[in-house]
C-alpha cells in the first residue's frame, strides 16, 4: 500500500468504524438488541460519522488544547455517549478517544479525555444501561481494565515525548558543541597563521640583520680603512660608496625593525604601539605623538594594528620628509582602528605603485577582515587609516 492510500485509510478509519459499529448491532437485532432500539441508534451514530469527517478535513487548523478543540470535544462526547447507550457495539468507535487525547489536546486535558474514553468503552462492552443494571461487577472490572489500557498509553505516550525530547537536547548539545569546534577551529588556524607569519618576519629579520646588514657594515668598515692621500676623484667615489652604504645600512636597520617580532603583554596593544613610537622617535629624531585615550582595554586584532604603525611608520622615515608624526589608536564597538598621520610631503594615492609597504598592510589588513584608507596629496601629508571590524563572538 503506497503512503498516501494509508495516510487516507487512516483518516477515515474513525467514520467508517462508527458505521461499521451500527451494522453490527443491527445484524444482532433480535439476539442481543432490540430493532427499535438499534434503529434509534442511527441517527446519533450518523452525527458521529459526520462530525469525525469534518473533525478530519480541519485537523490542520484545530489548535491542540484550544476553547474550539474543547467544545468540540464535548459535543463529540455527548453524540458518541448516545450512539453506545442505544448500541453497545458504538464502542468499538470509542476507542479513537486515545489518539484524540494525543492529537487534540495538552497538559491536564490529556488525562482527563482518556479516563472519560476508558469510561465510554467500558460502558458499552458492558452492554451500555441493561448491562450496568444487571452485572455493576462487569462494569467496574471492564472499567479497570480500560483505565490500565488508557494508563498503558500514557505512559507510553510520556515515554515517546521524553524520548524525544531526550534526542532533541542531544541534537542541541551536539549543534551547539559542532560550532564551538568549528569556532575554536578557526581560532586554532587564525593562530597557526599569525605565529607562521611572526616566525617567518623573525627569520626574514634574523636574515637581513646576519647578512646584508653585517655585509654593509664589513664594506664601510673596508671604506673608512681606505689610506686619506687618496686621488680626490677616488676618494670623492669612496665617500659616494660610503655614503650609499650607509643609507642601505640605515634601511636595512629599518626593515629589521619593522620586522622583528613585538610582543602583546597581555593584549597591551596601546603600550606595545606606544614603544613602537617611542623608539622611532628617537631614532629618527622626529616629533611624534600618540593618542590612545579611546583605546579599550583590549584589542581583537592587536598585532595586526601594530604591524600598520611600524610598516606606516616606516615609510614616513623613507619617504616623507615629516616633522612631526600623529599615532591614533582607538576602537568603537563595530571597529578597531589606527591612524598614522604626517605633514610630509605626500604622494598621489592613485598614482603610486611602487615599494611593498601599502600593498602589504592591504593584505594583511583583507586577511583580518578589514581595509587601509589612505589620504594624501603632494605637500598636505598622508593619512593612512587602517580599520577592523570586530567579530561578535569576540565583542561578548
Amino acid at each position: 500500500m503506497k503512503q498516501p492510500t494509508a495516510a487516507a485509510f487512516l483518516r477515515w478509519l474513525p467514520a467508517v468504524l462508527a458505521i461499521m459499529s451500527w451494522f453490527i448491532g443491527w445484524g444482532l437485532v433480535g439476539v442481543l438488541l432490540d430493532r427499535t432500539t438499534v434503529l434509534w441508534a442511527l441517527p446519533p451514530t450518523l452525527a458521529v460519522a459526520a462530525l469525525r469527517i469534518a473533525i478530519e478535513r480541519n485537523a490542520a487548523r484545530i489548535v491542540p488544547g484550544s476553547r474550539a478543540a474543547v467544545v468540540g470535544y464535548a459535543v463529540h462526547l455527548a453524540l458518541t455517549l448516545t450512539m453506545v447507550a442505544l448500541n453497545p457495539f458504538g464502542c468499538i468507535y470509542a476507542f479513537i478517544g486515545y489518539q484524540d487525547a494525543d492529537r487534540f489536546f495538552v497538559g491536564r486535558q490529556v488525562p482527563v479525555v482518556i479516563v472519560l474514553t476508558a469510561v465510554t468503552c467500558a460502558f458499552g462492552q458492558a452492554g451500555s444501561f441493561r448491562g450496568l443494571q444487571g452485572a455493576p461487577l462487569l462494569f467496574i472490572a471492564l472499567l479497570a481494565v480500560n483505565l490500565l489500557i488508557a494508563l498503558s498509553f500514557m505512559r507510553a505516550a510520556l515515554a515517546q515525548e521524553r524520548h524525544v525530547a531526550e534526542r532533541e537536547r542531544a541534537a542541541d548539545e551536539l549543534a551547539r558543541i559542532s560550532r564551538q569546534n568549528a569556532v575554536l577551529h578557526q581560532q586554532l588556524l587564525d593562530q597557526a597563521r599569525t605565529r607562521g607569519i611572526a616566525e617567518e618576519r623573525a627569520r626574514l629579520s634574523r636574515e637581513i640583520h646576519d647578512t646584508v646588514a653585517q655585509g654593509l657594515v664589513g664594506v664601510i668598515s673596508q671604506l673608512e680603512a681606505l689610506p686619506a692621500d687618496l686621488d680626490p676623484g677616488i676618494r670623492e667615489r669612496v665617500a659616494r660608496a660610503e655614503e650609499t652604504a650607509r643609507g642601505c645600512l640605515t634601511d636595512a636597520r629599518r626593515a629589521v625593525a619593522a620586522l622583528a617580532p613585538q610582543q602583546l603583554d597581555d593584549d597591551d596593544l596601546a603600550d606595545a604601539v606606544g614603544a613602537v613610537a617611542a623608539a622611532w622617535a628617537r631614532n629618527h629624531r622626529v616629533v611624534i605623538e600618540f593618542d590612545a585615550d579611546a583605546a579599550p582595554d583590549r584589542f581583537q586584532h592587536g598585532p595586526e594594528l601594530l604591524r600598520v604603525v611600524q610598516e606606516g611608520l616606516s615609510n614616513v622615515a623613507r619617504h616623507a620628509q615629516a616633522s612631526g608624526v600623529r599615532v591614533t589608536l582607538g576602537a568603537t564597538a563595530a571597529a578597531e582602528t589606527v591612524t598614522v598621520a604626517d605633514d610630509g610631503r605626500g604622494f598621489h594615492p592613485d598614482a603610486h605603485a611602487a615599494g611593498h609597504g601599502l600593498p602589504g598592510m592591504r593584505e594583511r589588513l583583507a586577511a583580518a577582515g578589514g581595509w587601509l584608507d589612505i589620504r594624501s596629496a603632494p605637500g598636505h601629508g598622508t593619512t593612512l587609516t587602517a580599520t577592523i571590524p570586530v567579530t561578535a563572538e569576540a565583542s561578548r
